[in-house]
């Protein structure tokens, strides 16, 4: 070792002594951050607390260091990008542009209990209202417990829909919940709130009032996802899901692609050997709002599930912009046929090529088993014929011995969608997940 300031390798690359300690610290980085300047035989950066200036000295080391095979020069430039990403990120201001795109989606809601959206970490978002604390707990516990530790935001519903221990679950799980209030029309037959043909207005989400005409809450929820993407950079992604049917078995946001060119819009699709748009009456019939010869036109397609769609920040806000679009034009809930389902639009834009459309949106889809969202509600469908309907286990080959749902390369699922179609035999296993998930947090604690 060399002087007191810099040590040399053998290759006569000369590092900050900060630096190196930081190697040696074993990870303990940002507590040897020095508190004048850096001394360096080649570059005489600006006072670390210039977070710009010590962004700019650690890119050119990796940059540096980078160009060897040599062990050590690894070393450093593993540890010079972990304090990289350590460092504060410079706040992310908006363009006007975007200043004025996300201004109709402005809502007069804030988080409960203080919490705040980050704006740079990822986010899971969703319409979950009026379940119990064990519902939550499905989503929710077996979320957290992947170590996923973006936002989770949920319209959470109106105060008194908020059963036992439901408050204490959500603001300790640090959930993002707005309690959003609504007023629906009676339908002639009763109604169900999330596809209530007479459809509900938002009472109170917008500060100058809900100017649109009443709609199912299926459809309203596009509306809310476009409101909080509002709060995330260019760089976050998200996914929106259906509530109480999903639960997660790892991480999604580790898993997907987000290199320049690869897919901003991820489609997840039912399973294609028993249903596609041609043999499903509930699908085909969603599409004849467009005209009787849509269905048949798209027959052979696979049915694209709008329960689960996972993008970019602004390859969503377009999806959901344009989703509500078409909804406003065509209200199909509206029509004789009452098409109250949110599925009808999702496949119509994507079959058509619309949402390849979009401006910096590059769309595709996964069939089942086969992306981060594993939709098996199909398979048990009651119109499937019986020889084709089976145990996930021993008939479909995507359970293991130990409970875990499998994609079919043997790998288990990031996320499991449509699970209650096999109730009995997925229930035990998910709730095991989310019971070890708040055991070892209260050992934490």
């Amino acid at each position: 070792m060399g002087s007191s300031k810099e040590y040399h390798d053998r290759r006569g690359v000369s590092v900050p002594l900060w630096l190196v300690l930081c190697i040696l610290g074993g990870g303990a980085l940002v507590l040897f951050m020095p508190t004048g300047p850096a001394t360096h035989s080649v570059v005489q950066p600006k006072e670390p607390s210039n977070l710009e200036a010590l962004r700019a000295e650690l890119d050119r080391e990796i940059a540096s260091l980078g160009k060897t095979e040599s062990v050590m020069d690894t070393s450093k430039a593993a540890a010079a990008s972990t304090l990289l990403a350590a460092l504060p990120k410079k706040k992310y201001k908006k363009t006007k542009a975007e200043k004025l795109e996300d201004e109709p989606w402005k809502s007069q809601l804030e988080p409960l209990w203080g919490l705040k959206h980050n704006p740079s970490a990822d986010v899971v978002m969703a319409l979950g209202f009026g379940y119990s604390q064990r519902e939550f707990a499905r989503f929710v516990s077996t979320l957290r417990r992947t170590e996923y530790k973006g936002d989770i935001v949920l319209a959470a519903g109106p105060p008194e829909k908020f059963k036992r221990g439901v408050v204490e679950y959500l603001r300790g799980e640090g959930v993002l919940a707005y309690q959003f209030s609504y007023e629906c029309v009676k339908a002639k037959k009763g109604r169900r709130l999330l596809m209530t043909p007479a459809g509900c207005i938002l009472t109170n989400w917008y500060k100058d009032g809900d100017k649109r005409s009443p709609r199912p809450l299926a459809i309203s929820r596009y509306e809310m996802y476009r409101t909080w993407l509002s709060y995330y950079e260019p760089t976050s992604w998200g996914i929106v899901f259906d509530f109480r049917d999903t639960f997660f078995q790892r991480d999604p946001f580790t898993l997907v692609d987000r290199s320049a060119k690869a897919p901003n819009l991820h489609l997840f699709a039912e399973n294609r050997q028993v249903k596609r748009v041609g043999n499903c009456i509930f699908n085909s019939g969603w599409l004849r709002c467009w005209g009787k010869e849509t269905p048949k036109k798209f027959a052979n397609n696979s049915v694209v599930c709008s329960g689960s769609t996972m993008g970019s920040v602004p390859a969503l806000k377009r999806y959901t912009e344009r989703m509500v679009q078409e909804m406003d034009k065509m209200k199909c809930h509206a029509t004789p046929a009452r098409t109250e389902s949110d599925q009808g639009y999702h496949n119509y834009l994507y079959d058509t090529g619309e949402l390849a459309k979009l401006p910096g949106v590059r769309v595709t889809h996964h069939e089942q088993g086969h992306g981060i969202v594993n939709t098996i509600g199909a398979m048990n469908g009651f119109r499937v014929p019986k020889h084709m309907k089976g145990p996930l286990d021993t008939h479909w080959k995507i359970k293991d011995k130990d409970g875990w749902i499998l994609d079919y390369n043997g790998e288990r699922s990031a996320v499991v969608h449509q699970w209650d179609r096999f109730h009995s035999e997925c229930v035990r296993h998910i709730d095991r997940l989310a019971d070890d998930y708040m055991r070892k947090k209260l050992a934490a604690a």
